[in-house]
C-alpha cells in the first residue's frame, strides 16, 4: 500500500503534466475504441449468419428501377427456393420528418418464413400472425421501435410518404422481438396497400428476397436467374444478401482502410507523446533516483516503481477512455438506431475493450521502460552531483 501512495505522489508532482497526458490517453483510447467498434458493426452488416441462404433479386440498373411481380412465378418454380418475398422500400416518416425509420411494403404471405430469424417466428403465436394477415391496413413493428415511440398493439401509426404519394394509416397488429436490436427498428405493412394506393406500382416491385433451402444452392440459383432474364426488358441482378448489404457499406468508401489508418496514426502519436512525457519526468528525477539507490533500493526495485507509475498512468487514461466510449455508444444507439438500423447494434465489445487496454498498457510499459532503465543504470555518483 505504501508503494502505491509513493507512486501516486510521484505522479502528482506535476499535476498539469499528469492531467494532460491522461487527457490525451482518454481521447486516444476513446477514438480507437469507437472506430474499431464501428468497423466491427459494419462488418457484422455484411457477414450476417442468418443471411447465408438468402438472395436479393433486383433490377440490373439499380434499386430505383422496378421488376415485374410476374417474375415471382419463375422464382417459385425453382426447386432450390423455399420462399420468395416481394419487398419495397417505402421511406415514410411518423409525425416529423426527423422521426425517420426503416419501413417497407412487403408480401405478408411469405415475409415471416423468409425472415423467420429476424422476426423470432418461433416465439410468435399463430393467432398473432393471423391478426396481421387479416387486416389489410395492419403492420408489424419491432419491439425497439415500438418502445421508442410508445406504441402498443392496436395503436394507429400514420405514415407520411416521401417517395410514394400516399399516407397510410396503419394499425399495429404484432410487435416482434429479435435476437439483434437492429432488426427491431423496422416496420412492415401489406404490399397490397401500396399497390392500391399507388396505381403505377400495380404489378411492380423493387426487389425479391429469396430464401433457398441450402446455402450451397446459392451460386447455382444466382447464375440461373440472371441468365433467364438476360436481354429482357427487365434484366436482373441477383446477389447474396450479404453482398447486397456490402454494396451500401462500400458507398462510404474503403472505410476499413480509413479506420485502420487512423488507428495506426493515433497509436504512434500517443506512443510518442507518452514516451516524451515519461522521459522528461524521469530525467527531472535523476537525483531522486540516485538518492533511492544510495538508501539501499536496488536498481530493479526503482525500475519497478517507475514502470508502475507509467502503467498506472495509462491504466487510468485507458479506463476513462473506454468508459467514455461506452457512453458514446449508448448515445449513438439511441439517436441513430431507428434511422440507420445497424447502429442499434453499435457497442464497445469486450474484445475491443481488451485490445484497447492491452495496447494502452503496452504503450505505458514501452514508453516508461526505456528512459527508466537508462536512469536506473546511471552511476549513483552522477545522480548525486546534481544535489545543491
Amino acid at each position: 500500500m505504501r508503494w502505491l501512495a509513493l507512486i501516486w505522489k510521484s505522479l502528482m508532482r506535476s499535476k498539469r503534466r499528469t492531467l494532460l497526458i491522461v487527457g490525451s490517453l482518454v481521447l486516444s483510447v476513446f477514438t480507437v475504441a469507437v472506430l474499431q467498434s464501428l468497423l466491427t458493426t459494419l462488418n457484422a452488416v455484411t457477414d450476417n449468419p442468418n443471411s447465408s441462404n438468402r438472395l436479393v433479386v433486383r433490377h440490373k440498373s439499380g434499386l430505383t428501377q422496378m421488376l415485374p411481380r410476374a417474375y415471382e412465378a419463375f422464382l417459385r418454380q425453382q426447386p432450390e427456393i423455399e420462399t420468395v418475398c416481394a419487398l419495397q422500400w417505402f421511406g415514410g416518416y411518423y409525425q416529423d420528418p426527423r422521426n425517420f425509420f426503416a419501413n417497407f411494403a412487403s408480401d405478408e404471405a411469405t415475409i415471416f418464413q423468409t425472415f423467420r430469424e429476424e422476426f423470432g417466428v418461433a416465439n410468435l403465436t399463430e393467432a398473432q400472425i393471423k391478426d396481421y394477415l387479416r387486416d389489410g391496413a395492419g403492420c408489424i413493428v419491432g419491439a425497439s421501435l415500438a418502445k421508442k415511440n410508445g406504441w402498443k398493439v392496436g395503436d394507429v401509426v400514420p405514415l407520411t410518404g416521401t417517395i410514394f404519394p400516399i399516407n397510410p394509416r396503419l394499425t399495429i397488429r404484432l410487435i416482434y422481438k429479435s435476437p439483434k436490436p437492429s432488426d427491431e427498428n423496422v416496420l412492415h405493412f401489406h404490399y397490397k396497400l401500396l399497390e392500391e394506393g399507388v396505381p403505377r406500382m400495380k404489378g411492380l416491385v423493387g426487389s425479391f428476397w429469396v430464401r433457398a433451402h441450402r446455402p450451397e444452392d446459392i451460386p447455382r440459383l444466382i447464375e440461373r436467374v440472371d441468365r433467364h432474364y438476360a436481354n429482357s426488358a427487365y434484366e436482373t441482378l441477383t446477389e447474396t444478401e450479404n453482398a447486397f448489404n456490402l454494396a451500401f457499406v462500400k458507398m462510404l468508401g474503403n472505410i476499413g482502410a480509413i479506420i485502420q489508418g487512423i488507428t495506426a496514426a493515433v497509436v504512434v502519436a500517443i506512443l510518442i507523446v507518452t514516451g516524451n512525457t515519461m522521459a522528461t519526468a524521469i530525467r527531472e528525477r535523476t537525483t531522486e533516483i540516485a538518492v533511492f539507490r544510495a538508501m539501499g533500493f536496488s536498481a530493479s526495485r526503482v525500475l519497478s516503481l517507475l514502470l508502475a507509475e507509467g502503467v498506472l498512468l495509462v491504466g487510468v487514461g485507458g479506463s476513462l477512455g473506454v468508459l467514455l466510449a461506452n457512453l458514446a455508444a449508448g448515445a449513438v444507439r439511441g439517436s441513430l438506431g431507428a434511422a440507420m438500423p445497424f447502429f442499434a447494434d453499435f457497442a464497445i465489445l469486450p474484445a475491443t475493450v481488451l485490445a484497447c487496454m492491452t495496447g494502452a498498457l503496452g504503450i505505458g510499459v514501452l514508453a516508461t521502460f526505456i528512459p527508466a532503465y537508462a536512469a536506473t543504470r546511471r552511476p549513483i555518483t552522477d545522480g548525486l552531483k546534481a544535489i545543491g
